[in-house]
């Protein structure tokens, strides 16, 4: 009897120790769940290696992934335009499934044709007030826990404190009249916000058509009148109109990981200090 009684305390033990387990739908989002919820989370990725931010959609596999999961972790602010039926469908689970918003922590930032720019993540500022969220949202999953979770996301706040005071040192001398970053859609405007610097989209946020003729020989008019040395695309082919515009405009073309998502998923830092020393030589003129 007493062997039973043992038995059944390391089993309560074991199960206790489980972590919890936390699905998402954005590698930075994965990353940022593993550092401030440590040993204590099984983060699940439901975002394919070399998927597209803006033509992915959760099918059966990462749902039933998902449906095992205490919370599912969005980006919000409607990059993901099908997560409303999704939080519909985890909310009558067995345990539900809490869908967490990420992106409601960031304050919202128009882009140049008064949408809201979605890819909050590109300002450090964001990414730390997403962390606090999670970590709200952890601590209250696991309030045993709580302490450990507070200790990993000072760590994490003081590092995207460091990241905005090195691109803050990096862009101070950038005279104001280079201060353009042009990009292939609205996506930096976040970036933009915090650093001081004037956005213009080739396209608007997720818009596909390339504009007509009147419009795009305003936009190179208006990108000579600037001075604009470099325009990026997302960190792949730069597509072909993006190239004759910038040719046209006598600029060159760049690229930067506007939508967070590279191949083999290295850390926030890794991506923002990317973006900023191509932004960097692009503002500055530099290796042209």
């Amino acid at each position: 009897m007493r062997f039973i009684v043992l038995l059944a305390l390391v089993v309560v033990h074991v199960v206790w120790a489980e972590p919890l387990r936390v699905a998402s739908l954005h590698p930075l989002l994965s990353e940022m769940a593993r550092r401030v919820g440590g040993e204590e989370v099984e983060v699940v990725d439901l975002f394919p290696r070399h998927g597209e931010l803006h033509r992915f959609e959760p099918g059966a596999r990462e749902l039933a992934h998902a449906a095992r999961s205490r919370l599912l972790l969005a980006c919000g602010k409607g990059v993901e335009p099908y997560l409303n039926a999704l939080r519909e469908s985890f909310s009558a689970a067995d345990p539900p499934v809490r869908v967490l918003e990420l992106g409601e922590a960031a304050p919202d930032v128009m882009t140049p044709e008064g949408a809201a720019d979605p890819h909050w993540w590109n300002a450090p500022e964001n990414m730390k007030r997403a962390a606090y969220m999670l970590a709200m949202a952890l601590g209250e999953e696991m309030p045993e826990k709580r302490e450990a979770i507070r200790a990993r996301l000072t760590a994490y706040a003081q590092a995207m404190d460091a990241l905005t005071r090195e691109a803050r040192l990096a862009l101070a001398g950038v005279p104001a009249e280079r201060r353009t970053l042009v990009t292939e859609h609205a996506a930096m405007c976040h970036f933009c916000a915090a650093f001081r610097l004037h956005p213009v989209a080739v396209q608007g946020a997720a818009v596909e058509s390339e504009g007509d003729m009147a419009s795009v020989a305003q936009l190179i008019r208006e990108l000579r009148r600037r001075g604009v040395r470099r325009v990026y695309a997302e960190l792949r082919e730069a597509p072909r109109f993006l190239q004759n515009i910038a040719e046209s405009a006598d600029a060159s073309v760049g690229e930067l990981s506007m939508d967070g998502v590279v191949p083999g998923q290295p850390s926030y830092e890794t991506i923002f200090r990317a973006n900023l020393r191509a932004i960097r030589e692009g503002l500055m003129d530099e290796q042209r």
